[in-house]
């Protein structure tokens, strides 16, 4: 692999992060906090790859940045901890800095003053810290998306421009990379593969890294508030403490699957646990627990049954056999065709056109 070509995307990428950086630090709309700290680590991201990428950039340039060494390398120790704050910022309602949260840059502090107080830090120590510090980030950023995505299915109908799907891609994209870093480390300090086949696997950690720039500084052009995080997210709310009677419960359920009934409210696809309270004059922290305690649902499984057997009526219907599955899923209620299908799956065990073939299904 030749080296000039490994340097050059590396250079183009830290190009590529910058840019994203300014866009994403001087974005006016949504969530100003999330922005700034995805700047920020697209920015510490950037720094990092210009330390690697050093010699080749001052060779090219003529430039004397010898005084740069070390510097780009310590902003690695930034890339757990921005990431995982930015994923708190988007999942959290009203998500504000706290000075406990400081906690989170005592590493990069120390690394950063060794660095410019000259103390000489063995390369494979700063090296294993840095990955030490920042695995753990990593499976923290998973678990907190995974959480909220599980949660916001108590409050909405409609989730996948909720879901933060595409945040689960740049944690995994990351993950990745940084466990080829790591193994391309340790193979090469085993002696277990020669600087030759390990530049291979710079150039594919570095190629990672390449697309993960370009993917989300497409994603910011194309779809800005992508960023935004969710702008009123539904508070979560604990049950522990309530005091709903058993009696209470069914009475709620009673007045839900009525209204359900009656004025079909799962049609719209964009409807809310809020909303579907106030239609009922009842409070949305004790509908969701009626929901979950007393059906075993949550309210995105609970509306989404009504959706299926109103589907199931239209592709059993001779007078709707014309209509196409896009039709159906439409007007009963999905405005998505895979959680459609995911969820036509889920409650009858076949594919809505395997549905529709099979006549004695109920």
């Amino acid at each position: 692999m030749n080296p000039a070509l490994i340097y050059s995307l590396a250079i183009l990428t830290a190009i590529l992060l910058l840019i994203f950086s300014a866009f994403s630090f001087n974005y006016k709309k949504g969530r100003m906090r999330s922005h700034k700290i995805l700047a920020a680590f697209l920015f510490a991201n950037s720094l990092y790859i210009i330390d690697f990428s050093l010699t080749a950039i001052q060779n090219a340039t003529g430039l004397y940045l010898q005084w740069f060494e070390g510097i780009g390398s310590s902003f690695g120790f930034l890339f757990g901890p921005l990431l995982y704050l930015y994923t708190c910022s988007i999942t959290e309602n009203n998500f504000k800095f706290k000075s406990s949260q400081l906690i989170h840059l005592v590493v990069f502090s120390a690394v950063f003053i060794s660095v410019i107080i000259k103390i000489q830090v063995p390369f494979i120590y700063e090296y294993g810290a840095l990955h030490l510090q920042t695995t753990p980030y990593m499976v923290a950023c998973f678990i907190i998306i995974l959480k909220y995505r599980n949660k916001i299915k108590n409050y909405y109908s409609s989730i996948d421009k909720l879901n933060l799907t595409w945040m689960l891609y740049v944690v995994g994209a990351f993950f990745f990379m940084w466990m080829v870093d790591l193994l391309n480390f340790i193979l090469f300090d085993l002696n277990f593969i020669s600087p030759a086949q390990g530049n291979y696997l710079t150039f594919l950690s570095l190629l990672i890294n390449f697309i993960f720039a370009i993917l989300i500084f497409y994603k910011a052009l194309q779809q800005p508030e992508i960023f935004s995080g969710i702008s009123e997210p539904e508070k979560s709310q604990k049950y522990e403490q309530s005091r709903l009677t058993e009696e209470e419960k069914k009475e709620y359920l009673q007045k839900l699957e009525q209204f359900f009934i009656t004025q079909k409210p799962f049609l719209n696809p964009e409807i809310t646990i809020s909303e579907v309270a106030n239609q009922l004059n009842v409070s949305s922290k004790y509908l969701s627990q009626a929901i979950n305690e007393t059906l075993g649902k949550n309210f995105y499984d609970f509306i989404n049954s009504y959706r299926i057997d109103e589907a199931k009526k239209q592709l059993k219907n001779e007078a709707s056999s014309r209509k196409t599955v896009l039709e159906v899923l439409y007007e009963s209620g999905f405005n998505s065709k895979s959680a459609f299908n995911s969820a036509f799956k889920k409650h009858t065990g076949y594919t809505p056109t395997e549905f529709r073939k099979q006549p004695m299904i109920n």
